[in-house]
């Protein structure tokens, strides 16, 4: 019997957990090729029949029926992580010169390992900030302190997702009933999925994981500052330089489109696939839909040769 590898992946950058994804079906195929919902969604479903939560200090494979309680920056970890088993490290995209008279297309190429290194959670060094953070009393918020306090939460104490967050610091005096203070915690898919489609989504995301949510400018700043150092976001732009003219170029790079987008492209042929197995050893579609994709395409290649296809 064929034993197909499995993906571990993990620990991932804010919740710690450690994942294994089994490799993807015709099945997967065909729910990238025909879903309609939005990325998050589709991000969520491939996870939902892909992902399995392995057990801290076990060998036990765990599950989730969803996998909405995911940071986004860990949910984006999954699908480079998804996309690099299906299609390798390298990822390139391009763009045209917006430079007066230029056009020329420049190349933008990096590695899933180093992007996803780039962008571990890192703290703004004490000197550059004027705040702190620690953990509130309740589960999964962060209390956003005037000042450098030692109490600290995230990547120097309790991960930002964590399962088992740690017990909370004693409360300063100078906080008991004060008004003004200010929490906050890190937006998951859950959040995103609530706020898709809505007039302004980035206010309706402040609504739902700041308190309170109306700040001055400052304050607000504080707080994206903070929330973007535990859970940096790891749709960006990218910046790269014309080869021709020298000048400054600008993309923007939506992990989930991106890897999306790909996944789509390789899972193109399931419906030539199945019909070619299905002619050749008279087999079900249920049947080559359950094959893991590379098993699929080394059996769709050999029916294609024998039929001279």
């Amino acid at each position: 019997m064929t034993v197909e590898a499995v993906l571990r992946v993990g620990p991932l950058p804010i919740s710690g957990q450690k994942v294994i994804l089994r490799p993807l079906t015709g099945v997967e195929d065909q729910l990238l090729l025909e879903a309609r919902d939005n990325n998050v969604s589709l991000v969520l479903a491939l996870l939902n029949r892909l992902a399995r939560l392995q057990d801290h200090g076990t060998s036990d494979i765990g599950t989730h029926e969803s996998w909405d309680w995911l940071a986004t920056t860990d949910l984006d970890v999954l699908i480079l992580r998804l996309r690099q088993a299906v299609l390798g490290d390298s990822i390139r995209a391009d763009v045209s010169c917006g430079a007066a008279g230029c056009n020329q297309r420049i190349d933008i190429s990096f590695g899933v390992d180093e992007y996803i290194a780039h962008h571990i959670p890192v703290l703004v060094p004490e000197d550059d900030r004027d705040w702190s953070v620690e953990s509130a009393e309740e589960p999964g918020w962060f209390r956003l302190l005037e000042g450098q306090v030692n109490h600290k939460a995230g990547i120097e104490g309790e991960s930002a997702g964590s399962s088992t967050p740690q017990p909370p610091p004693t409360p300063l005096n100078h906080r008991s009933g004060q008004k003004d203070e200010v929490f906050f915690r890190i937006p998951t898919a859950a959040d995103q999925l609530a706020v898709a489609g809505l007039p302004d989504p980035a206010e309706a995301l402040v609504q739902r994981c700041v308190r309170p949510a109306l700040l001055d400018a400052g304050k607000r700043l504080q707080v994206e500052t903070a929330m973007e150092s535990m859970a940096p976001a790891l749709s960006n732009e990218l910046i790269g330089a014309c080869p021709e003219c020298g000048a400054e170029a600008h993309i923007y790079f939506d992990v989930r489109d991106y890897c999306l987008s790909e996944l789509r492209q390789y899972a193109a042929f399931i419906y030539e696939d199945i019909d070619i197995l299905a002619r050749r050893y008279h087999w079900t579609e249920a049947d080559i839909l359950a094959m893991p994709r590379n098993r699929r395409m080394i059996y769709a290649e050999l029916a294609r040769q024998e039929g001279g296809q």
